[in-house]
């Protein structure tokens, strides 16, 4: 068999929670590790998460979790033989969807992964999956990108917004799902979109609030499938101000070559280690 090459992308987070958050990460952990409950699968939204946690991990004398998940895709409806046989697909046990792979660093609130799934929806499986460890269920999770730059804070910080570019590929990018802005769901509906990945959006005019850009570069900067993201407004002493979205975030990137059309868990958790390094010696800052 033929290897086959995969790009791979891995996204930082700091994880913004209350201060027992890891203390009870680090016990609900180990307490399904050593009752061999290792395996959960959960159901939100009408869609199946299975999530397998992983012996503990010390990586540059750093404790570290690794987890495995299988998060559902809703769109394998049928399969197709060879003889023109179209049906549904049967399936007695398990979960058809996407690999997603994490690795959380409770010492500096951090998880870091990658799916080779639709990129989009890695922030909200992760946050998805870090909720299944709260003891406190009046608690919440919040994940923000590890940032480069501080354009996003910029971002907020203007009084008025002028235009949105964007480029995207709407193949790679998939159906925005539950967790996607209103304006990229508005978008998506637009028939040429299917054929055209580059909009600019004359704001103001368009009926979109400061609030909708803010989301939407939020939700774009972390997606491989935008290749250009940018935006004009004016600041409060009403100076022009353009941002540049497209390399915002703190990422690392590496190909591999592998023989299954997917990353196993082995590799994956070499990927991560390589991401870590690469993140500690960075000069990346937590905003």
């Amino acid at each position: 068999m033929n290897k086959i090459n995969k790009k791979i992308t891995v996204r930082f987070f700091s994880v913004k929670v209350n201060d027992a958050f890891f203390q009870d990460f680090i016990s609900i952990h180990n307490a399904n590790r050593s009752n061999e409950k290792n395996v959960r699968i959960i159901n939100i939204r009408e869609k199946k998460y299975l999530i397998k946690i992983h012996e503990p991990l010390r990586h540059e004398n750093i404790g570290v979790f690794f987890l495995s998940v299988i998060r559902e895709r809703n769109s394998w409806q049928v399969r197709a033989l060879k003889d023109g046989t179209i049906s549904g697909i049967p399936i007695n046990q398990g979960i058809m969807g996407d690999p997603y792979y994490f690795l959380v660093e409770p010492e500096n609130k951090v998880i870091l992964g990658f799916t080779t799934g639709l990129s989009g929806s890695l922030k909200s499986t992760a946050s998805t999956v870090l909720q299944q460890f709260i003891k406190d269920r009046t608690s919440s999770v919040a994940l923000e990108p590890i940032s480069n730059e501080r354009e996003f804070s910029r971002l907020k910080d203007l009084v008025g917004y002028n235009k949105l570019y964007l480029k995207v590929d709407m193949a790679s990018l998939g159906e925005p799902d539950e967790g996607a802005p209103g304006l990229l769901r508005q978008l998506n509906s637009v028939p040429f979109m299917a054929n055209n990945s580059e909009v600019a959006l004359t704001l103001g005019g368009d009926g979109f609030s400061g609030s909708d850009v803010v989301d939407i570069v939020s939700y774009l900067s972390e997606n491989d499938a935008c290749s250009a993201l940018t935006v004009q407004g004016v600041d409060n002493e009403g100076v022009k101000v353009y941002l540049d979205f497209s390399k915002t975030y703190a990422i690392f990137k590496t190909d591999i070559e592998i023989r299954d059309k997917f990353v196993d868990e082995v590799v994956a958790k070499k990927i991560l280690y390589d991401a870590l390094d690469f993140f500690n010696k960075s000069t990346a800052t937590i905003c």
